[in-house]
Parts: structure tokens; sequence; C-alpha cells
């Protein structure tokens, strides 16, 4: 099996930092094999013998959530603001919501929806959960690619979607009136005036399929770990890693991402210490690299800037 690396939001980081050179990545992308490019769910989805990936109960599972059959969806805190026509997804980062607070709006939920079989909880304060009293037949989206942007296109759709959004309204009339925003409010702080409700599932029947070491800080990766009863392991350096590991990475520093995991990486897919290396870059594409493709030396770099 091979050694697999998963870089979360890599394009985007790399855009917003000016396009740099990672001149270990780029060699080691040009002497690859470019593979059809996935999401990275649906990437991750298949390292467990999943066909689709419902997020929420995975993500629930690694913010310590207790596995269930219910049907749960991702409730993240966000705030809408008006500009003309149109509701626009402000970045979460300008929130900075507090533990205190999403409890107190959850109590507010609970208090008025439990009766109708909803639950809300928020083990952690930028993205709770939403139990729901049936399973739901709905298309949903990840807010990542909407901040910044209008919304209505990101709205629920489907047979469940319309019952969705009329809950989403309530929960806006809800939340505008609440304690917790009217102290935000007056501390000149952006409200709470939304939940984005996405990712709804159920766990599904385990596989039996799962990466023989995971290491990382994808939460999405130790969630789908937890399910599969593996632990997600550390280690000190790339050095470690061996033909099977699955790293997943959040794109952080790209200076530190290059020299910490590309750099060695490549130095040991050269040297045949692992045999092949699997690459997904979300947003820029998969890749498959062998030890004699990595001593392609004629081969020139790939551009990162264009994705597959």
């Amino acid at each position: 099996m091979p050694a697999t690396i998963i870089v979360t939001g890599f394009l985007r980081a790399h855009q917003a930092a000016g396009r740099p050179r990672l001149p270990a990545l780029e060699r080691m992308l040009g002497r690859a094999t470019a593979l059809q490019a996935r999401h990275t769910h649906a990437y991750l989805a298949s390292l467990f013998g999943l066909e689709g990936l419902a997020v929420a109960p995975f993500m629930r599972l690694a913010d310590g959530g207790a596995a269930d059959t219910n049907y749960w969806l991702r409730a993240d805190p966000v705030h809408l603001a008006p500009d003309r026509d149109q509701l626009v997804l402000m970045p979460p980062a300008v929130l900075e919501v507090t533990r205190e607070e999403t409890r107190a709006l959850a109590k507010a939920f609970d208090v008025t929806y439990a009766g109708e079989g909803w639950s809300l909880e928020f083990p952690h304060p930028e993205h709770g959960y939403l139990k729901a009293p049936k399973p739901l037949d709905v298309v949903t989206h990840d807010p990542g690619p909407f901040v910044g942007g209008p919304v209505l296109a990101a709205m629920p759709t489907g047979p469940d979607g319309q019952s969705l959004k009329q809950l989403m309204n309530e929960t806006q009339m809800l939340f505008h009136t609440h304690p917790v925003n009217s102290a935000r409010e007056d501390a000149g702080r952006p409200a709470i005036n939304s939940l984005w409700l996405w990712g709804g599932g159920s766990l599904p029947a385990a596989t039996g399929k799962a990466p023989l070491r995971m290491v990382g800080d994808i939460p999405l990766l130790r969630g789908l770990a937890s399910w599969a009863g593996k632990p997600v392991t550390d280690l000190k350096d790339a050095a470690q890693v061996q033909d099977g590991d699955v790293i997943g990475l959040e794109v952080g520093d790209l200076d530190s991402l290059e020299q910490d995991w590309f750099e060695p990486l490549f130095a040991k897919v050269k040297s045949g210490g692992i045999r092949h290396l699997d690459i997904h870059l979300e947003g820029l594409g998969d890749f498959a690299l062998s030890s004699g493709g990595a001593r392609r030396f004629w081969r020139f770099g790939r551009s990162l800037g264009v994705p597959q």
C-alpha cells in the first residue's frame, strides 16, 4: 500500500500567500503521475471503503461525540450580513465565538425545538451539531467556498430542503432577540445571527477497511479513524513515515510544510524508503509518485499555480 499525504486548504492558502515557490513539492509533482482529482471528502471516504461521506456524524466523533445511529447535521454559527438585495456569509474569524455563547444559544434552541425531536450541541465553539428527528432527504453545502459571497445558491434543496430552510429562518429570528446577541451588539461585535446547516447523515455500518496507520490534524480523518476503531498516532518527523501510512495535514505555514514534510518525503521516496506516495493537495489535484519516478531528475518541476 502507498503512503498518502493529504493537505486540506492547500490551493487557497498558497494563493493567499502570493503563490510562493515550494521547490521540493514542485519537483515531486513534476516527477509524479497526475490522477483524476477528487474532493477531499471523497478522497478520505475511499481510504475507508466508503462510496460517499456524510461529514457531520464523523466530525462529531472527532469532537468527542459518542457513536450512535441518529441523523446529524453540522450546525456552524455564522454571521450573514445584508448587502443590497442579498445576504453575504462573513468569515468565521470575525465572530470570535465563545463556548459560553454557543451553549446559551443551544439551550434556547432546545427549549424551542426539543419537543419536535431536534437537539443542538456545541462541543466546539466554532461548529456545532444538530440532531434531526428523522433522516432528511436534502442537499446541503460546505460553507467554505461561499465565505465572503452571497449565500442564496447555497441554501438547502431537495425534498426536505424547504423545511430545513424554514428552520434556519426561524433560528435567525430566535437568535436575533437572544441576550447573547444583545451583549455582542452592545460591545460592537457582529451578531451570531444564523446557523449554517450542512453535511447531514448517519454513521454507516463498518466496512472493515482502514489505513494501517494514521497521523495528522485533520478532524474528519480523526473522526473516520474513531469510527473504524483505529488510533491517530503522532510522528516526530516525516522520516518515520512508511508505506501504508496516511498523513492528514491542515495547511498552516507553507515554509514549514515544505521543510518538515515535502522535502523529507521526497528524499525518502527517491531513496526507496517509501516505494509509493499518493499526494492529495486540496484544490490543486491528486498525484502518485513512485521511487523510480522520483529519480527522473530530467523532469521539470510542476507549477503550483494551476489546478488539474
